[in-house]
């Protein structure tokens, strides 16, 4: 028995194609599964329909939708099966409910809908049913109804939501007016599977090796940590009237960009900032509908594709010209935008199983002129139609959405069991603030460079001169910041001083390990006017170490590892550095460490068991620290 003979037998009812999931939809699939939570790349759309309702209309522009979309008669078959199936029944059950709460007070319906939608998300898909979209109407008044349709993400992108909005308005309106409806052909998501499936992925591994080499970890915001709080949040990113408007548009227009490329680079400038790394990475949707197949960008499915963007953040280069070589990058990376993510993922260096990137950026450019016609049509057969909610969850600590409708807007969503509010209101304000400072500073000066742009607004920026609280502040007489910090530990031990990731540290612990480390770096001979050179990577560690190299008395130096070996060795013998400190794991940095030693003439290196390594030569000692900083 085939897999389309099996499907339908246990279904009942006649199937009319079995295709293989896109990658993309089986890794929604996987994750979907795998939640914890409900609603887990689930989507609910409501739709306020104001005026008088037509309900058999609206039934009968549904039936034609499902008609003519073979993705809403869609489930998935997971049983019996080696890898998971869309299955497309010939003919549903319309999924349609209607609901009346309008003899309720405000308050009341309010809570019913509410309800409604709660019970929904809770709900999620159900593989069972024949389809994995449902839909209600509930009536709030004789002139007002709030349509829901919910559906699971794996069936339709947000380039064909609106097409199919837009398509059931006009259904509607016919079949208000006693006409058939006249809806362009499209052609069906099973011809994309299918062009998909034929995709040569030779040249592709060989481009994302390449893009990909030398990323060993995904980018961290710092701002990742367990907060306790359950559940999705939302942050709109607070920009100004003139960048929403035509500001950003115009600027991108000016200089032959791509407003999706702006706002890319001013998200990469962000990450850049928080993670204090210059080489960012992270995820981006794209719409897949660039013409490599007749009819694709009119097609009803889910033709989107998530891959991975590198961006170098160099503040010394021109901004325009930084622009413009990412906006050619991307170009570049157009053409290989189906490849699927685990495919990617091989041809990376990061250990199987770990993320690519902890953040997804969308640029969301959707066929929004249809919708808009359509609900103005609508509107003129006395109902009008207006988008009032939306809600949906990705499997990512935060999501950054820029849609380009009437205003350009940005929404930061994020898991609230792994980044808190205030950390994501604080990284909205400064991506609004890039964004100004982009449009701003380059109408001002064409030669602003990358490191020029303003993250800080008007407020930080005066709460930092001012002291923090807004007035002047007379700096106390007690030295450095090692002792301030001891001070506060005594105050105040238990309260958090360092969080990195799921590592938390407060002013109590911070202060006694970097105790413990001054101990042995006062031990070896740093003191005053010593300089303690650190290559430990950015991380708990590292503070712990500058504060202990302080309180020794001495001066830090930081050393990238990834700093090219000439550097390296121009810095230390620059600098002058007595004592070099870094981790077991930078092993890279010890065989350097071990020649470049060699090559300067050394005296003796010993083992000193599993957690601390010394090279010593008659001017220099390096320590490399294993569990020491624990």
């Amino acid at each position: 028995m085939t897999a389309f003979d099996a499907a339908a037998g246990r279904r009942g009812r006649a199937i009319e194609n079995i295709y293989p999931l896109t990658a993309l939809q089986q890794g929604m699939l996987f994750h979907t599964e795998l939640a914890d939570e409900p609603g887990m790349y689930w989507v609910q759309d409501g739709m306020l329909l104001e005026g008088e309702l037509d309900q058999d209309a609206l039934r009968r522009a549904w039936e034609l939708m499902f008609s003519r979309h073979e993705v809403l008669r869609t489930t998935v078959v997971r049983e019996d099966v080696t890898t998971p199936l869309a299955v497309v029944s010939r003919s549903v059950p319309l999924p349609l409910r209607f609901i009346d709460v309008s003899h309720l007070d405000e308050a009341a319906r309010q809570e019913a809908v509410d309800a409604h939608l709660a019970a929904d998300w809770e709900r999620g898909a159900d593989f069972t049913a024949p389809t994995l979209v449902r839909i209600a109407v509930i009536a709030l008044a004789p002139d007002r109804h709030q349509l829901v349709w919910s559906y699971h993400h794996m069936l339709l992108d947000g380039w064909s939501a609106p097409i199919v909005v837009a398509e059931l308005m006009d259904a509607y309106q016919a079949f208000r007016a006693g006409r058939e409806p006249r809806l362009p052909a499209r052609r069906p998501f099973r011809d994309f599977v299918g062009w998909v499936s034929r995709q040569d992925l030779d040249a592709a591994r060989g481009y994302w090796r390449e893009r990909l080499a030398g990323i060993t970890e995904a980018t961290s915001l710092g701002i990742e940590h367990a907060t306790g709080d359950q559940g999705p949040g939302e942050a709109l990113v607070p920009l100004t009237a003139e960048v929403a408007g035509t500001g950003l548009t115009e600027f991108a227009r000016r200089h032959r960009l791509t407003p999706n490329t702006v706002v890319q680079a001013a998200w990469a400038i962000v990450m850049s900032l928080y993670s204090g790394a210059d080489d960012v990475m992270f995820g981006v949707t794209s719409s897949g509908r660039d013409g490599q197949l007749d009819g694709m960008e009119s097609m009803v499915g889910m033709l989107l594709n998530t891959t991975p963007v590198r961006i170098r953040v160099d503040r010394d280069e021109l901004l325009t010209t930084w622009l413009t070589r990412l906006q050619d990058e991307q170009v570049k990376a157009r053409q290989y935008e189906h490849t699927p993510l685990v495919t990617i993922a091989a041809c990376s260096e990061l250990p199987a199983g770990k993320p690519l990137f902890n953040s997804l950026f969308a640029f969301e450019n959707f066929p929004v002129q249809d919708l808009e016609e359509e609900e103005r049509n609508a509107a003129a057969s006395g109902l009008r139609a207006g988008m009032n909610y939306g809600r949906e969850q990705a499997n990512y600590p935060l999501s950054v959405t820029a849609s380009s409708g009437r205003a350009l807007q940005i929404k930061f969503s994020y898991d609230r069991a792994q980044v808190d509010a205030a950390a994501i209101d604080r990284m909205a304000g400064h991506m609004a603030r890039v964004l100004e400072s982009i449009v701003a500073g380059v109408a001002r000066d064409a030669g602003v460079r990358v490191g020029e742009l303003s993250v800080l607004s008007v407020g930080e920026r005066e709460r930092l001169v001012a002291g923090g609280d807004g007035g002047r502040v007379e700096l106390p007489a007690v030295g450095g910041v090692h002792e301030l910090i001891a001070a506060r530990a005594v105050v105040s031990p238990d309260v958090v001083a360092v969080v990195v990731g799921d590592e938390v540290l407060t002013y109590g612990g911070l202060v006694g390990r970097a105790n413990r480390l001054a101990n042995y770096l006062v031990s070896v001979g740093v003191g005053v006017e010593s300089v303690v050179g650190l290559c430990l990577p950015r991380g708990v560690d590292l503070v712990v170490a500058v504060l202990a190299v302080w309180q020794a008395g001495g001066a830090y130096l930081p050393l990238d590892p990834e700093y090219p070996v000439e550097r390296l060795e121009f810095m230390l013998a620059d600098s002058g550095v007595e004592v070099l400190v870094g981790e077991r794991g930078l092993l890279g940095v010890l065989v350097w460490m071990v020649w470049w030693v060699r090559w300067c003439g050394w005296t003796m290196w010993w083992w000193v068991g599993w957690w601390r390594v010394v090279l010593r030569r008659r001017r220099m000692l390096f320590v490399l620290l294993v569990g020491w900083l624990g």
